[in-house]
């Protein structure tokens, strides 16, 4: 990775595998995912292209399997970690906000306007409820800011998701 531009090149890559929109469909990636196992070769790469979570409820799921997936395909070739390449996708930014929503200044608008784009589904996935984000929404910073630090634990619970 370039320090300065944070570009990536790939470069002597046969294939470049692309994964596009997951949105925790969990059957289905877990489909591509034999897929890649029996064709990815050593020379290849494999780039997801965001929106691995979102709009479903096995985003954890989906997640968990994405990892595996990654840390298969590294043991197998003793890839370089860089083989496997993640970008960010609009589910992944909301989220990642989310986990942040104590220093939001309108709590509640926001997380009603993630919610509309597919947030909730995700947070359902670590087992929390929407209406209790909700009510939080309009209890102040600190119980937000504990809200948000059980989040983290949740996510964190989980190897990988939260380096991802």
């Amino acid at each position: 990775v370039d320090k300065e531009s944070h570009f990536l090149e790939i470069k002597n890559s046969k294939k470049i595998w692309a994964i596009g929109s997951i949105h925790s469909r969990f059957k289905a990636f877990n489909s591509i995912k034999e897929h890649l196992l029996k064709k990815f070769r050593e020379e290849d790469h494999l780039v997801f292209l965001g929106n691995i979570i979102g709009l479903r409820q096995e985003s954890k799921e989906t997640l968990n399997s994405v990892i595996d997936l990654r840390n298969q395909l590294l043991a197998k070739f003793c890839l370089n970690p860089n083989k496997v390449i993640f970008l960010r996708g609009a589910q992944e930014e909301m989220f990642l906000k989310l986990l942040q929503l104590q220093t939001a200044p309108n709590p509640l608008d926001i997380v009603l306007w993630m919610f509309s784009h597919g947030v909730d589904a995700t947070i359902e996935s670590y087992g929390f409820k929407k209406k209790e984000v909700l009510d939080i929404t309009t209890q102040g910073t600190l119980a937000i800011s504990k809200w948000t630090t059980k989040l983290n634990k949740a996510v964190s619970s989980n190897p990988g998701h939260k380096q991802y």
